[in-house]
C-alpha cells in the first residue's frame, strides 16, 4: 500500500472507532432509562453490561473467522448490526426489547467492528504495532468526549427516543462510506519482526494475561459505568459538570492507548503493567481522602480511572502480537478479549454489592487501591522467579 493508502486507514479506523465507541456513553443514557422503563438502578445497568458482553464474545467468534478477504463483509455486517440496535432502540416498547436491541445487537455488532481495524494496523505497521494500534483504538477511547455533550443535549431537546434514531442515521451517513478507506489488498505481506527484549518482559503464559486483563476491565468498566451516577447523585455535582467531567475522562481513556502502545513498544509488559498498577492506587487515595468535596479532584482520580482502562485496552493487543505469531494473533486476542466482557459482568455486579453492603463510595476505592497493590507485588515477585 502507498503511505497515503496507509493514512487514509488510519484517519478511517479512528474515525469508525470514535462512532462505535459510544457504547461508553451509556451512562448518560441510563438515568432516562430507569425512568423511561421505572426499573432499578440494579436494572438500569444489565442493557450496559449485557452490551459489553455480547461486544467480547462476538469479538472472540470474529477472531477465529476473520482474514483480509473477508474483513470487509464483516466490516457491514456488524454496522448493519449497530444501526439496527439504534432503530430498534428507537421504538422499544418494553425494558426486555431494549436489552435485546441496546445490549445484544449494538454490543454485538461492536465486537465484530473493533478488531477489523487493530488487525489492518498490525499487517501494516508491524515494527510499530504497538503506538499505531493505540493510535487508532484513540478514537474509540475518545468517544465520550464527543457523544457524552453531544447526548445530554439531544436528549433534552429532543427525547430519548430521538436520540437513538439520530444515533442510527448518522452511522449509516457516516460509517458505511469509512468502509471503503479500510480496504486491505488481499496479497499484503505481513513481515513482522519479533522483538526478543518485549517478549522477554513478558514470561507469562496466557492464563494469567487473561486474568490481569479481566481485573483491569473489571475495574474500569466498572468506575466507567458509575462515574455519572456518583457524580451527580452520591456527590451532588451538577449535571453538566459532570458531563463535561465525562469528556475530560473520555480524553484521557483515548490519550492513553498510543501512550501505552508506545511504551508496550520500548519498555515491555511488566514496566507498563506496573505504571497502570500505580495510578489505580493513587486514583483510589485521592478518591478516598476526597470523599466528592472538590469538583477538581474528583475528575482527577475518575481521569485515572478511565486512563488505566485505555492503557490495558492498548496493552493487551502489542502483548498478543510480540507473544504469538501472525497466524494466530486474531484467534488469541478474540480469546483474550473474552476476559472484557467477564469484567463487564463482575464490574456491574461488584459495584452494585458494595455499594449496596456499604451505602459508601469510599469502601469501592479502597477495594480497587487494595487489589492494585496485590497485583503489583504479584507481578514483580513472579518477574524474579
Amino acid at each position: 500500500m502507498t503511505r497515503t493508502n496507509k493514512v487514509i486507514y488510519v484517519i478511517s479506523s479512528m474515525t469508525m472507532m470514535l462512532m462505535i465507541g459510544a457504547v461508553y456513553t451509556y451512562s448518560v443514557f441510563r438515568p432516562h432509562v430507569q425512568s423511561l422503563f421505572d426499573i432499578s438502578e440494579t436494572l438500569s445497568g444489565i442493557p450496559y453490561m449485557t452490551s459489553l458482553f455480547f461486544y467480547a464474545i462476538s469479538m472472540m467468534i470474529t477472531g477465529r473467522i476473520l482474514t483480509l478477504k473477508n474483513h470487509m463483509k464483516l466490516s457491514v455486517i456488524g454496522l448493519c448490526l449497530i444501526i439496527l440496535g439504534w432503530v430498534v432502540s428507537s421504538y422499544a416498547p418494553s425494558y426486555i426489547v431494549f436489552v435485546l436491541s441496546y445490549g445484544v445487537l449494538i454490543g454485538t455488532g461492536v465486537g465484530i467492528v473493533y478488531g477489523i481495524p487493530i488487525k489492518g494496523i498490525q499487517t501494516l505497521y508491524p515494527e510499530r504495532s504497538g503506538f499505531y494500534t493505540g493510535l487508532i483504538l484513540l478514537g474509540f477511547g475518545l468517544s465520550t468526549l464527543v457523544v457524552a455533550p453531544l447526548s445530554a443535549y439531544l436528549i433534552g431537546q429532543m427525547g430519548i427516543y430521538t436520540t437513538f434514531r439520530m444515533f442510527g442515521l448518522a452511522y449509516v451517513l457516516m460509517l458505511i462510506p469509512l468502509i471503503y478507506g479500510m480496504r486491505l489488498p488481499l496479497d499484503i505481506e505481513l513481515k513482522q519482526t519479533q522483538s526478543i527484549h518485549a517478549v522477554q518482559q513478558f514470561p507469562f503464559k496466557l492464563p494469567r494475561l487473561y486474568s490481569y486483563f479481566v481485573v483491569a476491565t473489571t475495574i474500569g468498566l466498572m468506575m466507567i459505568g458509575l462515574s455519572y451516577s456518583i457524580g451527580v447523585t452520591r456527590y451532588g455535582f451538577s449535571v453538566w459538570h459532570v458531563a463535561f467531567s465525562m469528556s475530560l475522562f473520555a480524553l484521557m481513556n483515548g490519550l492513553a492507548r498510543p501512550l501505552f502502545g508506545y511504551f508496550m513498544d520500548r519498555k515491555g509488559f511488566t514496566w507498563s503493567a506496573s505504571l497502570s498498577m500505580g495510578l489505580w492506587i493513587l486514583a483510589s487515595l485521592i478518591a478516598i481522602i476526597n470523599q466528592g468535596r472538590y469538583l477538581s479532584l474528583f475528575m482527577v482520580a475518575y481521569s485515572l480511572y478511565w486512563f488505566n482502562l485505555g492503557a490495558w485496552l492498548a496493552m493487551i493487543p502489542a502483548t498478543i502480537k510480540l507473544k504469538y505469531p501472525k497466524h494466530e494473533y486474531s484467534k488469541r486476542y478474540g480469546f483474550v478479549f473474552t476476559g472484557y466482557g467477564i469484567g463487564a459482568i463482575i464490574g456491574t455486579l461488584l459495584s452494585g454489592f458494595i455499594m449496596d453492603l456499604f451505602g459508601e463510595t469510599t469502601y469501592l476505592y479502597l477495594f480497587i487501591g487494595l487489589l492494585a497493590a496485590f497485583l503489583i507485588t504479584e507481578l514483580y515477585l513472579k518477574q524474579r522467579k
